[in-house]
């Protein structure tokens, strides 16, 4: 996993808005986006290349960002911090990848919000 570092921004919003433009950059700019498009291809056909176990091991390290935020009282204890990892992650993968999209510089800022905030209704 070189070059993935945990942030630690002193805010939940801020570390999964780090995160999430980490993904971004990794799935939209070269040469990082063609390196990690066609490692999962091949993960998917030879599966002794065990993706599951990158996913695995990067979330384990990300996991910090979601102790320091219960410590710190930003998150319930009810919090699901891989289904949180899985929306943000899985949003990007969704856009830039399985549906080639334009994933702009505001779209982490945007997709944590959603999944912190939700969505609200006017009145």
């Amino acid at each position: 996993m070189l070059g993935f570092t945990v942030p630690d921004t002193g805010s939940l919003r801020g570390d999964l808005v780090a995160l999430v433009e980490g993904v971004r950059r990794l799935l939209t700019e070269p040469p990082g986006s063609d390196i990690a498009v066609a490692a999962l291809a091949a993960a998917v056909r030879h599966p002794e290349l065990d993706g599951r176990r990158f996913f695995a091991d990067r979330f384990a390290r990300e996991r910090a960002v979601f102790e320091r935020a219960a410590r710190r009282g930003e998150l319930p204890g009810s919090a699901d911090p891989l289904l949180i990892m899985d929306l943000l992650a899985g949003a990007v993968w969704m856009r830039a990848v399985l549906r080639g999209m334009k994933v702009g510089d505001d779209f982490a800022t945007q997709a944590v919000a959603l999944v912190l905030d939700g969505v609200h209704r006017p009145g």
